[in-house]
């Protein structure tokens, strides 16, 4: 079993047990907010079984079916989670403010071991925040980050609903409702962060800092090679490339390919994960632009002389600008139309 498989195996069982825990403790005490953070864990409990099946399948290899592999199943376990999150915020939203407008009763018994029942749980959730987010890092995983961001909002709510339970212990009793609706915050917060970063990634919107440092490497390079195209997605923890540069056109096919292995030994420094795909193409040679300009337009009848030619590069192609010397009896329509001639 793989080690993203194993911690994720890991978080469904850490979310059993708080579901029990909170679910009783909630129950007993009549507090909304240990209800809601049982409901939260609920999701908890099916997100890190969506991220187990999604870690499953994005270690997969690529295939012919999916060249590229499987990474993005953990892009769309994100999302499911995120749809799990935002439809249970609006039903701890609903309920909390029911009792805030004393629509429904907001007694609660906090007793010695509710409170109990909430620092064991405060615990769980920090240390399972702190693994999952330590190999999220590792294994460059969105599923596995997706958890840890899941689990910090956890450890929030529930030191809310501890702050809740107090208050209601010194006689406040709506102050659980307050951090009830805290709860349903946090995992607004939770669902919109994860539905941007994974709907960013579907999207194939390029990553900016993986972009740059691609560009830096390229640009470093000794001596220099011309780069005309670069796109830069990531997918599942990996960075995919597609590079377009331009070499002399006399250059031999071997050093075409030499040119090609520099620049992936360069992104693949710079980005260890990336899979590269380089493609040469022939530079231009000004001088046979040039040359080639001047033959075209002297071959069109009634162009005397070609004078201030000048080719320019410009957006990775080439505008090229001269004067022509037609015979002085012709009429500027007729002018226009050799003009026209010659562009074409």
């Amino acid at each position: 079993m793989s080690p993203q498989r194993r911690i994720a195996l890991v978080s469904v069982g850490a979310a059993c047990v708080l579901i029990v825990i909170k679910l009783v403790a909630g129950l007993a005490s009549g507090s909304l907010g240990l209800l809601a953070e049982a409901a939260h864990s609920g999701t908890d409990l099916a997100a890190a079984l969506l991220t187990f099946f999604a870690v499953s399948v994005a270690v997969r290899p690529a295939d012919s079916g999916h060249p590229y592999g499987h990474g993005k199943a953990q892009h769309l376990a994100a999302l499911a989670e995120a749809a799990f999150l935002i439809g249970l915020s609006v039903f701890i939203a609903a309920v909390a403010i029911a009792r805030l407008a004393g629509a429904v009763d907001s007694e609660v018994d906090a007793t010695w071991w509710v409170f109990a029942a909430v620092v064991l749980v405060i615990a769980i959730d920090a240390s399972r925040t702190a693994v999952s987010l330590r190999a999220a890092r590792r294994y460059r995983s969105d599923a596995l980050l997706a958890n840890a961001l899941h689990f910090g909002s956890d450890l929030a709510g529930t030191l809310a609903v501890l702050a809740g339970l107090s208050a209601a212990a010194l006689g406040f009793p709506k102050g659980d409702a307050i951090a009830a609706l805290f709860v349903a915050v946090l995992v607004v917060i939770a669902a919109t962060r994860l539905l941007r970063r994974n709907v960013n990634v579907l999207m194939d919107r390029a990553p900016v800092d993986a972009e740059d440092a691609a560009r830096e490497a390229i640009a470093g390079l000794d001596p220099p090679i011309e780069l005309r195209r670069l796109r830069v997605r990531e997918a599942g923890g990996t960075h995919f490339a597609d590079v377009v540069i331009g070499i002399a056109p006399g250059a031999a096919v071997g050093q075409g390919h030499a040119a090609a292995d520099r620049v992936e030994d360069a992104l693949r420094e710079r980005l260890p994960d990336a899979d590269v795909v380089v493609h040469v193409e022939p530079g231009a040679d000004e001088v046979e632009l040039r040359e080639r300009t001047l033959a075209a337009a002297l071959g069109v009848p009634q162009v005397r002389e070609i004078h201030n030619l000048a080719v320019l590069e410009v957006g990775g192609g080439f505008e090229v600008s001269l004067h022509l010397k037609l015979p002085g009896d012709l009429s500027l329509e007729q002018a226009h139309g050799v003009a026209e001639d010659v562009e074409g």
